[in-house]
């Protein structure tokens, strides 16, 4: 399994002052291909650059994303877990990953 922890991975978009929103990039997905399982981690509440935030498999690769920054996670998009080809979308609206208070 990869890790992948690059900021190209990911999008990010501000919500407000402290807050945003990570979801994986058009280019990341790219690289995994179409994601047919996510898997969120338990005890994900405050990351650093480098922590584990979901492993990810794809049709080219199972891989484990990492937060690309660091951040207090305020929700987290579980809706994803049972239904995994919303990330495929490049609505943000549905293929968010994390809502991270910086």
């Amino acid at each position: 399994m990869a890790n992948k922890m690059e900021e190209k991975y990911f999008w990010q978009e501000d919500l407000d002052d402290d807050h945003i929103l990570l979801g994986l990039s058009h280019e990341g997905q790219k690289e995994v291909g179409t994601v047919s399982f996510i898997d969120f981690y338990d005890d994900i509440q405050d990351v650093q650059v480098g922590d584990p935030l979901v492993s990810v498999e794809g049709s080219k690769a199972v891989t484990e994303l990492e937060a690309p920054i660091n951040g207090k996670v305020i929700k987290a998009n579980l809706d994803l877990a049972d239904n995994p080809e919303k990330i495929n979308s490049h609505d943000h609206q549905d293929n968010w990953i994390v809502e991270l208070a910086k």
